[in-house]
């Protein structure tokens, strides 16, 4: 599951949207748009935590979402 993928399964758990997870991350929504769009392949580690910040979630609750089926 890509970064993305686990980051729409967080947001849905908190009942976010894209402008709201970029706003509380205080990055550029575009940002996220091009992780969706695969125009952005990876994430840098500032970014990442600030965006799992953004979710009030632990870097290891984020990862258990990547690695469980929920999507599936």
């Amino acid at each position: 599951m890509t970064f993305y993928e686990a980051l729409e399964i967080a947001m849905g758990m908190r009942g976010l949207r894209p402008v709201d997870v970029a706003e509380r991350a205080g990055i550029n929504q575009s940002y996220l748009s091009n992780l969706k769009s695969g125009h952005q392949k990876s994430v840098d580690w500032e970014k990442a935590i600030a965006i799992i910040d953004a979710l009030d979630m632990t870097p290891s609750e984020f990862r258990e979402i990547q690695v469980s089926d929920i999507a599936n």
